[in-house]
């Protein structure tokens, strides 16, 4: 028993039991932790921001088409002293919701010459022809899906300067434009109605 300790001391390592003079035992705090490589971290891809959509403006109404008017004259009595006029616009296109159709009275015959010759007529408004405001009155409106309008009065007749009855509440009318409007504005006008001017010979009775 004695001669196996004794094997076993003398075959043990200088190492294991043994210190260098001057050396010291490593503390296990001195030892270097192992390093850990750090993984690599992908950037989460941000959200790409949509851009906005503007808001869509709804385009100005076309100009009417198919625009047209009638006139109903309906007498009261025999002779006629009294009686109810009845005008009716007209239109085929367009007839959108949200678009009003308004009718205006041309109160001048624009397109009547400043000299014209005995005998001469023709339209008191063409096309291209410039529509200030202050030669426009307002005579209907509806919205632009009912495709037609009519207004009426009721008066007593007699001679009249312009080519067809006006409201004696009102001033003539020598031409009758459409138009259409909505949010987004209006159209250029259509001729209903060009209306007409006549240059009389001398001598010839009008009314």
């Amino acid at each position: 028993m004695v001669a196996a300790v004794v094997i076993l001391a003398g075959c043990a390592s200088p190492g294991a039991g043994s210190r260098a003079p001057g050396t010291t035992s490593p503390s296990p705090h001195a030892m270097p932790s192992p390093s850990v490589e750090p993984t690599p971290t992908r950037p989460s891809p941000s959200a790409t921001a949509r851009p906005t959509p503007k808001p869509t403006t709804a385009p100005v109404p076309p100009k009417p088409t198919g625009a047209t008017f009638h006139e109903d004259v309906d007498c009261l009595d025999a002779d006629c002293n009294e009686a109810r006029t009845t005008q009716t616009v007209t239109w085929r296109t367009p007839r959108t919701r949200g678009v009003t159709i308004m009718v205006y009275g041309v109160t001048e015959c624009l397109a009547r010459p400043a000299h014209p010759k005995p005998g001469a007529s023709g339209p008191c408004l063409v096309t291209h022809t410039r529509l200030p405001a202050s030669v426009l009155r307002l005579l209907a409106k509806a919205p632009a899906s009912a495709g037609k309008v009519t207004w009426s009065w009721t008066a007593e007749t007699g001679c009249s300067g312009s080519p067809f009855n006006s409201d004696p509440d009102g001033p003539w009318y020598f031409a009758i434009v459409v138009g259409a409007y909505s949010a987004s504005g209006q159209s250029i006008f259509a001729i209903a109605e060009p209306g007409h001017w006549e240059e009389f010979l001398p001598g010839v009775m009008v009314c």
